[in-house]
């Protein structure tokens, strides 16, 4: 049972407060509940933050768990949920460990586990060997896998031209389940996201961050071809689902002539022009276009990534809040000058994902967009549907 002091659950209620997340209120309610079982359960839905000292991490060495002294004298490993992420510590950063991990890996079972201390959504868990083992069971209900969701910070920007463009990344957020609407500490877990940056990005200094960043806001990260062709569909016809698919192929050529290119350039330009076609065809099956509608332009997928991007960053220590911050603006506003809707931009920002990755497979890489497209535009309190494209 939770031993959590009933007087301090107590004040914890009364003081003013705003649930940062809707899963912060509801372990509240849970704790006020004294309801242990109903707490685990929704535990097993989220990840869990362990605070370690950067140096240690960044050794790669043995791990040691930090402890606290409650209220009643009772030492505890402390985690948090992402809503009650504390702000930045120097020297200090943050681990995503699940319910399971930690039942797995608990360091002594003389330790309680304290999730949220000092926010009302907390509460102190005992720990000993048969408590763990109903954490696995508890997870094991559950399931390993989380639906994908759309994930509101209740605390943090809602309207306004920040999140707009914290919306412009909400793509990837909900691809891998963080809080669309947030430049915290970190975007997933420290060591993750350095990891993703160096070994996806080839990032790992504060220079290359910029450099990588640069070309994301100049949309130079994808390949020139797609939007070479799809600059000429525009230019050539005000609708350009009208617009015949010889007359198209016609027109970049001729373009590719006066530009002096070589002829490999042209078959390169050829061959993506039937791509687009055909995953233009794929999307208003599926409802990512509409019946008559093309994708106007593919720079959404940089733009959308720079989002991620500045967000990885700024978890990985690579850059300082400010600088994220103005990164992702910068990006919602490229968003906003090539696209006029949200709709316009996702199609754009999945054609841009599709051609650099998916070779006409229609796997993975598209449906790992194609079903964050489906959620975002039908959930009702998705930034797609409260936040106006124009916000600014």
């Amino acid at each position: 049972m939770t031993s959590t002091p009933p007087r301090t659950r107590a004040l914890a209620a009364r003081r003013p407060w705003q649930p940062p997340t809707e899963l912060e209120r509801r372990l509240r309610d849970a704790s006020l509940a004294d309801d242990e079982k109903g707490y685990l359960r929704i535990l097993t839905e989220t990840d869990l933050y362990l605070y370690q000292p950067k140096d240690e991490v960044d050794a790669g060495g043995p791990r040691h768990w930090r402890t606290m002294e409650d209220e009643l004298g009772n030492w505890c490993v402390t985690v948090c949920t992402a809503g009650e992420r504390p702000p930045r510590r120097a020297g200090w950063v943050a681990a995503c460990r699940t319910l399971e991990d930690l039942a797995e890996h608990w360091p002594d079972a003389r330790f309680s586990l304290y999730v949220n201390p000092g926010s009302p959504s907390g509460m102190r868990l005992r720990a000993r060997a048969w408590d763990r083992r109903g954490w696995r069971k508890t997870a094991r209900e559950a399931g390993v896998e989380r639906p994908p969701a759309v994930l509101t910070k209740l605390t943090g920007p809602r309207s306004g031209p920040l999140a707009h463009a914290l919306a412009c990344g909400a793509h990837l957020s909900v691809t891998n389940g963080v809080l669309w609407n947030e430049i915290g500490d970190v975007y997933r877990d420290y060591e993750r996201d350095v990891h993703q940056l160096r070994d996806n990005w080839g990032t790992g200094t504060p220079q290359e961050w910029q450099i990588q960043m640069n070309a994301l806001l100049a949309a130079r990260n994808s390949p020139a071809e797609p939007e070479f062709a799809l600059r000429v569909r525009r230019e050539l016809s005000q609708d350009a689902a009208t617009l015949g698919a010889e007359a198209w192929r016609r027109a970049c050529t001729a373009v590719l002539g006066e530009l002096g290119l070589p002829a490999e350039a042209g078959d390169a330009v050829q061959d993506v022009i039937g791509r687009i076609l055909r995953y233009e065809a794929r999307f208003r099956a599926d409802g990512l276009l509409a019946p008559d509608g093309y994708v106007r332009s593919a720079v959404g997928y940089d733009y959308g990534r720079a989002v991620g991007f500045a967000r990885w960053g700024l978890s990985a220590r690579l850059c300082p809040a400010e600088a994220a911050e103005g990164a992702i603006l910068r990006a919602g506003g490229a968003c906003r000058e090539a696209y006029d809707s949200w709709e316009d931009f996702s199609a754009g920002y999945a054609l841009g994902r599709v051609l650099r990755f998916d070779t006409e497979e229609f796997g993975e890489w598209y449906t790992a967009v194609l079903e964050p497209h489906r959620l975002l535009t039908a959930d009702p309190e998705s930034p797609w549907r409260t936040v106006g494209w124009e916000e600014a």
